[in-house]
C-alpha cells in the first residue's frame, strides 16, 4: 500500500494533533530548503486554518533590526502552503502563488506567527477546483503576521492559483 507524507501526517493527526504539526515542521525543510534556516514551526492546520511561527534570530533580521521582508513573505508563503497541501495533497493536485500583495504596519521585532484564515467563499472558490471542466480554481488567501505580543506586523494577499492533474 501506498500513501503520501500528508497521508502519513493525517494519520498521525487522529492521535496527536501536536505530533502531526511537529511532523509539517519537519517537512517544510525537506520540501522548501531555503526555509530550514529560519526554523519555522507549525502551530495549527485545520481544513480551513493555519498557523505558523518563526523565531526573531540574527540569521532572519535585516539592516535595522527588524525581520526581512524575504523572511516574512517566506512564512506567509510557507503558511499559506500548509494549508493548501492540507487540502489539496500534492499528486492529485499542484499549487503555486501567481501575485503577492502585502502591507506592512509596524517593523517585526520579536518572534512572528502567522494566520491562514480560509471563509467561506474562498474555501468554495478553490473546491472548485475539484469538479470545474478546467480543473483549474483561483483565489486570493488572506494571511496577518503578529509580533509576540499580537500585535498586527503585516497584512498579506497571496493569489493561489491550484489545478487537478
Amino acid at each position: 500500500m501506498k500513501f503520501s507524507a500528508n497521508d502519513l501526517i493525517e494519520r498521525v493527526r487522529e492521535y496527536s494533533p501536536a505530533a502531526a504539526n511537529a511532523l509539517y515542521s519537519r517537512f517544510i525543510p525537506v520540501m522548501i530548503p531555503l526555509a530550514g534556516g529560519l526554523r519555522v514551526r507549525v502551530v495549527e492546520v485545520t481544513d480551513t486554518r493555519a498557523e505558523l511561527a518563526m523565531p526573531f534570530r540574527r540569521r532572519a533580521r535585516n539592516h535595522v533590526g527588524s525581520i526581512y521582508f524575504g523572511a516574512q513573505m517566506t512564512l506567509a508563503d510557507l503558511t499559506a502552503g500548509v494549508l493548501i497541501l492540507r487540502r489539496f495533497p500534492p499528486g492529485p493536485f499542484g499549487a503555486l502563488i501567481k501575485r503577492v500583495e502585502a502591507d506592512f504596519v509596524a517593523k517585526a521585532k520579536s518572534d512572528l506567527r502567522c494566520t491562514c484564515t480560509l471563509d467561506q467563499e474562498t474555501a468554495a472558490a478553490l473546491d472548485a477546483v475539484r469538479t470545474n471542466a478546467s480543473g483549474k480554481a483561483e483565489a486570493w488567501l488572506p494571511l496577518e503576521l503578529r509580533d509576540r505580543e499580537g500585535n498586527v506586523v503585516a497584512r498579506v494577499r497571496l493569489l493561489g492559483a491550484l489545478k487537478r492533474f
